[in-house]
């Protein structure tokens, strides 16, 4: 023990100085105002896959305009009373062209010079587009989106997305039809229909709700006739969208590369806990309350520390493969037997998740099935209480592990003056721990996209008693629009010894901040 105080002594020094001189930050604020053109299975992504929710946790003020009669919602999800004047509500491939070719006008008297008004213009048509029954009207679809493409070209300032339509349902179509729908979402995200165009991006919606057949899943359908996703497809694909709107902004922002488009394959996600099958749409694919770290700021403090007998770790921001955009956290470690090594950061002041019921993480892995101890520190800065779970890192390739609150044990050597049970509006610190008890353990782990998540129905997992629903964010509306077991014991190696040096962090940070003030 005294040789790791020793250890604590010369990182505090170190640490401190890289946190004086490093800004930490929390949920990235945004002034992007996004406006998107649907129907009824718009309106539906949007509600039942909490997509304004989750965008204005993100700081972004997401409009959205449905059927004329409906018209343009604000920000905060209210009806403005009035409308864009769709010309015949047309948002089929022609509807849009019609759009497109519209002239601009200030002040807007038109669609066209409505959607203009917004930094971040994303369009869908509705799933009877799905239905093209002949090689001529694929022809005419395309044709009408290339010239939707050549009046983007002429605004490289503003942000296109283009939404694909839902595919159709085999009582309202034939094979050859869904598979000529399949030809015209693919060529929307080809090399062909995208290079050289750096402000169009395409969500592939379609891919996302079709099956090998190009028909809607069995299990996204009402039935046979109706080819509007039920609610299990928008809570699923909500947050995705979300992700891909947010990813799609950084990267115009950066002219990074495109978001990696997610394909039905990898849509459902593995969770941390372990629940019977009837459970897990309640954990699955949950709506994103908020991004804690993408990892896309190079300038957040994470410090790394190992054990005192050989052990290594190097933590480093970088950019690359990364899950969303193109930051990520790339650990890489060599654990001795019966060592450790530590990865985290702090945060000061304090977090408050409770909008959440956990945490999203995003996780890739030079080796499958290893073990990551994850930590959570919460409480009073001068004397935070750890709270421990372990990960089961189960593939190469990156997966989202989905970790509850309820998953979140007190450690066996907290503070006895601490917090009996997590509170999630009292965060200090989180990292990611490494130990092994025979044999050496060396791998390399990368990170994104750790975000807050809420359930998608009912209480969480485990929990009896239902859960507030998450407070509501409303964005500031824009003038003229007027409108987010007892615990496993880690023994004295645990990864969590890392943030005893970050709360001190913290106290020498605020006194010195103090007497300079």
């Amino acid at each position: 023990m005294h040789h790791r105080g020793s250890v604590l002594r010369l990182w505090l020094v170190f640490a401190t100085f890289a946190l004086l001189l490093t800004p930490v930050s929390f949920v990235y604020a945004q002034s992007t105002r996004i406006i998107f053109l649907h129907h009824s299975c718009g309106a539906n992504l949007i509600e039942q896959g909490d997509v304004r929710g989750g965008l204005s946790a993100l700081g972004y003020e997401f409009f959205d305009h449905g059927y004329n009669e409906e018209g343009l919602r604000l920000a905060n999800g209210s009806h403005s009373g009035r409308n864009f004047n769709v010309p015949g509500d047309n948002t089929d491939p022609d509807g849009y062209a019609a759009i497109f070719a519209q002239p601009l006008h200030d002040p807007p008297d038109n669609t066209f010079s409505h959607l203009m008004q917004y930094d971040m213009i994303a369009f869908k048509s509705c799933y009877p587009t799905s239905n093209i029954w002949d090689d001529h009207v694929l022809a005419e679809y395309q044709s009408y989106y290339l010239s939707i493409r050549e009046r983007m070209d002429q605004f490289p300032e503003k942000l296109f997305i283009i939404v694909t339509q839902p595919p159709e349902v085999p009582g309202n179509s034939d094979a050859a039809a869904a598979a000529r729908a399949r030809r015209f979402v693919n060529w929307l995200q080809s090399e062909e229909f995208l290079v050289g165009h750096p402000n169009i991006y395409v969500f592939d919606f379609f891919g996302l709700l079709a099956g090998e057949d190009n028909f809607l899943k069995a299990g996204y359908r009402f039935d046979d006739y109706d080819g509007h996703p039920n609610e299990s497809a928008n809570r699923a694909i909500g947050p995705i969208f979300v992700d891909f709107i947010h990813q799609a902004i950084l990267s115009f922002e950066t002219g990074g590369p495109r978001p990696t488009p997610m394909t039905s394959e990898s849509l459902i996600t593995v969770a941390h806990t372990e629940v019977p099958a009837e459970e897990t749409s309640r954990i699955l694919q949950p709506a994103i309350t908020g991004m804690i770290d993408d990892f896309e700021m190079m300038e957040v403090y994470w410090d790394a520390m190992p054990d005192d007998m050989g052990s290594t770790i190097e933590c480093t921001l970088m950019t690359g493969d990364a899950h969303g955009g193109q930051g990520l956290m790339q650990i890489q470690y060599q654990i001795v037997p019966g060592g450790w090594a530590s990865c985290g950061r702090s945060f000061d002041p304090p977090q408050n998740w409770s909008t959440g019921l956990g945490l999203t993480i995003w996780v890739n892995s030079e080796n499958a099935g290893l073990n990551v101890n994850f930590d959570l520190f919460a409480g009073d800065p001068n004397d935070p209480t750890p709270f421990l779970t372990s990960l089961e890192i189960p593939s190469t390739g990156w997966t989202q592990i989905v970790v509850p609150w309820s998953d979140l044990e007190r450690a066996s050597w907290a503070s006895e003056t601490g917090l009996p049970t997590f509170d999630p509006a009292q965060v200090i610190g989180y990292g990611f721990g490494f130990t092994t008890e025979e044999g050496q353990v060396e791998n390399t782990l990368w990170i994104d996209d750790i975000g807050l998540f809420i359930a998608e129905e009912g209480p969480p997992v485990e929990e009896a008693e239902p859960t507030p629903p998450s407070e509501e964010v409303v964005a500031q509306e824009p003038p003229e629009e007027e409108t987010p077991e007892d615990a496993p014991s880690r023994g004295i190696c645990s990864s969590s010894a890392m943030f005893i040096p970050f709360v001190v962090v913290v106290l020498v940070l605020r006194k010195r901040r103090s007497a300079i003030e």
